[in-house]
């Protein structure tokens, strides 16, 4: 299933969407006629999302952009009112701004986490305020309670057990392993920090761990991005290389580099397995140092702390014992 890889998709254009238009896909999934968006937009819009998971979303709002009061002439359109009032709550439940661009699936994930009815928000009790008349008829309701997956592309089970199966094969087999650098604090964090119980469903770092403790000299290539353990993840796109899962997961490119800096190597650099884990151990005492970004302090959802602002138990316990069951 190795491939080259030509175009990945996130030069395409970002669907550009009024925040209140986030929900008015979701109902228009659920069969309801949202007010808010044309059926043939939103059709074309849904058709996209689903196909496309590079596919980004950039949110538009003329509602930080009001006149000076002594520009206006009379009393504003009601209708628009309550559209500037709907994006701003979804807005501020998401907490974004006008023009901020996202994934579409970070958005999704984010939406049904935060927002669980239109109601309050797109439609209200309030004379004059009354808003959307589809906002109660459960479309929404039944979209969410079904997961982002309604709405945005996802691998299938059936995709994700063959490129497991290729992938178990290439790492129990290949010259070399090919290995993101914080995924190797991944595999120790899991190996001693009680969750090692067999291999993942998102990743073949038990695999990984296998082949190293079978040949503790295995040559591992340092990657900066993808790498043999993320093929079967639901975030893996086959036909772009490319993570897609919400945010694109940056915050793992950040650890990467963050772990090639501190053991002094290079993206592409070549490493026997007991060498690079010796010098992963001795130069990073605690995953805080990567993955909490030095201080546990987490700045924003896209640069969220693994481990806990402490450090990961297990990768400390690792860092005592070894891989090889004798402190190697």
């Amino acid at each position: 299933m190795q491939q080259r890889y030509v175009t990945d998709g996130l030069c395409a254009s970002a669907i550009e969407l009024a925040p209140g238009q986030l929900l008015g896909l979701v109902c228009s999934k659920g069969g309801a006629e949202c007010p808010l968006i044309e059926p043939e937009a939103a059709a074309e819009s849904l058709e996209r999302l689903a196909a496309d998971p590079t596919a980004a979303i950039r949110l538009i709002s003329d509602a930080d952009e009001m006149p000076h009061y002594s520009s206006g002439e009379g009393r504003n359109d009601p209708a628009d009112a309550t559209t500037r009032l709907r994006d701003l709550l979804v807005l501020q439940r998401l907490g974004l701004c006008p023009g901020d661009t996202r994934r579409a699936r970070y958005l999704y994930e984010l939406l049904f986490e935060r927002i669980e009815t239109p109601v309050g928000i797109c439609a209200h009790d309030t004379a004059g305020w009354e808003g959307c008349p589809a906002a109660a008829s459960g479309a929404y309701e039944n979209v969410r309670d079904r997961g982002w997956q309604e709405i945005v592309y996802s691998r299938s089970d059936e995709e994700r057990a063959a490129w497991r199966e290729a992938s178990e094969r290439a790492v129990a087999e290949g010259e070399r392993l090919h290995v993101r650098p914080h995924h190797l604090m991944c595999m120790s964090c899991w190996y001693n920090g009680g969750a090692g119980v067999g291999p993942r469903s998102n990743d073949t770092l038990a695999e990984i761990l296998a082949r190293i403790q079978r040949e503790p000299d295995v040559p591992i290539t340092l990657v900066e991005g993808q790498c043999e353990a993320c093929n079967c993840c639901d975030g893996f796109h086959p036909q772009s290389g490319r993570c897609v899962h919400a945010g694109g997961l940056i915050r793992d490119y950040l650890k990467d580099l963050l772990v090639l800096q501190r053991i002094g190597l290079m993206p592409g650099d070549t490493v026997p397995a007991r060498e690079l884990l010796a010098l992963i151990f001795e130069r990073i005492p605690s995953t805080t140092e990567i993955c909490g970004w030095g201080d546990g302090i987490v700045t924003a959802r896209e640069w969220s702390v693994c481990g806990g602002p402490e450090g990961n138990a297990g990768y400390a316990r690792t860092r005592q014992t070894g891989v090889f069951g004798g402190g190697g």
